[in-house]
Order: structure tokens, then sequence, then C-alpha cells
């Protein structure tokens, strides 16, 4: 998962299909994270099929060189981006075969001096015309220490009315219900059993409550739109680093009664894809970039 992010698998208003990616962040923010400006393009979501301009382009680049928190802007163009992108995910012949050049955005990456309002950075050239999306690596990548303390895999249970597809078919008489005994008792008989597993907890619906509570206690009206029934059951995995655990995360989420896993792994080279390439992929083609070509490479 990503660095200060807490998991809250099939809370209402998230989204099921590329997996709820809730988190506050409390980074140790520096200047060397970056903010991508990324711009439209016909091949892109949310531009409506237009192309940033170079009137746009040039004002954009101004507008942000002029901004007195800024203290380095650079263009990178598609060409130099594609090259990237496929430097980076050289392993992952999958999705490699199915990304584009087009569909890989230009972007400006702009540098804020330390101590800088990050925000008001990225407020300013946010729905600028030829300006797809803004995102600020701090927010995602935060403090790498964060990730250490984060389980490697989620293993989340279906809850009462779930209409999570893994929770309303395949279960027989269980579809649509809360997670039976017979089934948690088959979910701990594999992770007691895989030899990539190296222990587990159990998070009832109150203990994730707690940590709930706990993570997001400055933002008072998330907290009480949020009940104790809303959060799900889950199992909590720390893995061991030196074996692949792609294939157990995918033996757990084929069983009866799991709404979900996420493997961290997974979820870093998803976050990679969004910040610094500008994929949105609860709204890129599902069917291309699924978990399961996106994550390929992954052990």
């Amino acid at each position: 998962m990503l660095a200060g992010a807490v998991c809250i698998g099939g809370l209402p208003g998230t989204s099921s299909a590329a997996g709820p990616e809730v988190g506050v962040f409390e980074a140790a923010v520096s200047d060397e994270w970056e903010i991508a400006v990324f711009l439209c393009a016909p091949s892109v979501e949310l531009c409506e099929k237009e192309t940033a301009t170079g009137p746009q382009k040039q004002a954009i680049q101004a507008l942000l060189e002029g901004l007195p928190e800024v203290t380095e802007v650079r263009f990178v163009d598609r060409a130099s981006a594609y090259k990237s992108f496929r430097a980076d995910f050289a392993a992952n012949k999958p999705m490699l075969k199915e990304v584009r050049a087009k569909e890989i955005p230009e972007s400006f990456r702009v540098r804020v001096r330390q101590g800088a309002e990050r925000e008001r950075v990225r407020e300013a050239v946010l729905n600028r015309p030829g300006v797809r999306q803004v995102i600020d690596e701090a927010e995602y990548y935060g403090d790498e220490s964060a990730i250490a303390r984060e389980p490697d895999v989620n293993v989340f249970f279906c809850s009462e009315g779930s209409e999570l597809p893994a929770c309303k078919s395949g279960r027989g008489r269980a579809n649509g219900k809360a997670t039976t005994p017979k089934e948690k008792k088959a979910v701990v008989a594999a992770l007691k059993g895989a030899r990539e597993v190296k222990s587990y907890v159990f998070w009832s619906r109150a203990t994730a409550y707690r940590n709930f509570v706990r993570t997001y206690s400055d933002n008072e009206a998330f907290v009480s739109a949020v009940k104790v029934s809303d959060m799900p059951e889950s199992y909590r995995v720390t893995m061991r680093p030196e074996v692949g655990w792609r294939s157990m995360t995918r033996k757990l989420a084929s069983m009866p009664g799991v709404s979900q896993v996420y493997n961290q792994r997974c979820q870093l080279l998803k976050a990679k894809l969004r910040v610094e390439y500008g994929f949105l992929l609860e709204l890129e083609d599902t069917r291309r970039l699924r978990d399961s070509k996106v994550c390929a490479a992954v052990r």
C-alpha cells in the first residue's frame, strides 16, 4: 500500500474496481518531492479528447515560474516520458504491449522550496486550460518508514449486503452475506500452511474502526460519516521478503468470502503509474490495465 495510507476495503463511496486507496499523509516533506502537472491529450481521460495547445503550455509554464514557492520548472515531452516508462516497466511485457506512446501525457515537473505551501502551487494550476491533473509526489510517497509499518498483504472479508462481485456470487447460499465461519476457517488454513506467510493477525470491525478514528482524527466530518459496521473484518499479513507473494495473494483473492486482497508491492507499482506517468487506473480501460497486467511482474 502507499506510504502513510490506510486501506479501508469496501467503505461506502470508495472504488471497488481499482481498490480504495484512501489515506492521510504525515510525510517529512522535502524539496526533493516534485509536483507533476499532467497535460491534456486526445488519448487520455478528463480532457474531452483535447490537446494542450502551445499557448496553453506557455501560459502554464509562465504561471508556475512566477509563483514564489517554485524553485524549478522542467518540461517532460511525450517521447522522454515514454522512454522512461518502458525502462521502468521493462520486466512487465503484458503492460508494455498494451500502453502506447500517445497514452503517456506530457507534463511539467515542479520543485517547491523547503517549507513552502505546496497546496497553493497545486491549486494555482489545477483546472487551468490544458491541464489534466496535478499530483504532488509528497502526498503519495511520503515518509518511506511508513511503508515498513504497513502489512505486506491485507485480506478483507465480505460484509453483509456487500456489492463487491466476489461477495455477490460464487459462494452458493452465502452470496450477498457476510463471510461465514467456514469461509474464515478456510482462509486461516491457507495462511497457516503457506510458506510465503511469516505471520498474520485478525482485525475485527472494532479494531479496524479504532485505527480508522486514530488515523483520521483531524477530519471530523469523515470520521462522523463512518460507523463501526462499515468497517470490514480482515487479516493483516506479514510475508517473507525472500519469496514471491503474487501466487499466494491470487489464491487468497479467489477464496469464497474474501472481498479484496491488497498486495503492497502491487499497490506501490500502481502508485508509480499514477504519480510519475499520470495514469488514472480507475478511469482507464479496465480490461487492458486490470491488476493482472499492471502487476504481472510483481513477485
